[in-house]
């Protein structure tokens, strides 16, 4: 296909759009089941556990999430993308659960991870 732009050679900028969040994957994202069988990250499960992702990118109308924060959120509410062989999650700011900085806001109340 002559338009994807996974497919050039050329190296492009990526650019997150209005309220996405992109995210690099936990290392242990990926887990195996008791027989061995590899589960993504993103997967549907019975059980909604929560991912803990470090935020790499945020689009220009995310408001309360900066570059280098851990956010919280459902793998089934994430985008699983390769940007030039690296896989990253794009989720929505809404449907981010919880925020963790490494620096704490003034004024805020929170626990910490």
């Amino acid at each position: 296909m002559p338009d994807d732009p996974a497919s050039d050679d050329a190296k492009r900028a990526v650019r997150v759009t209005a309220d996405r969040v992109l995210c690099a994957p936990p290392a242990d994202g990926e887990r195996r089941t008791k027989a061995g069988i590899l589960v993504p990250a993103t997967a549907k499960s019975a059980e909604r556990k929560g991912l803990w992702c470090e935020v790499t990118e945020v689009g220009p109308l995310v408001r309360t999430i900066e570059i280098g924060d851990k956010v919280l959120f459902l793998p089934e509410s994430a985008i699983e993308v390769d940007v030039r062989g690296d896989a990253f999650l794009i989720v929505r700011e809404r449907d981010v659960h919880a925020v963790a900085s490494a620096e704490r806001a003034a004024g805020s109340t929170g626990l910490y991870l």
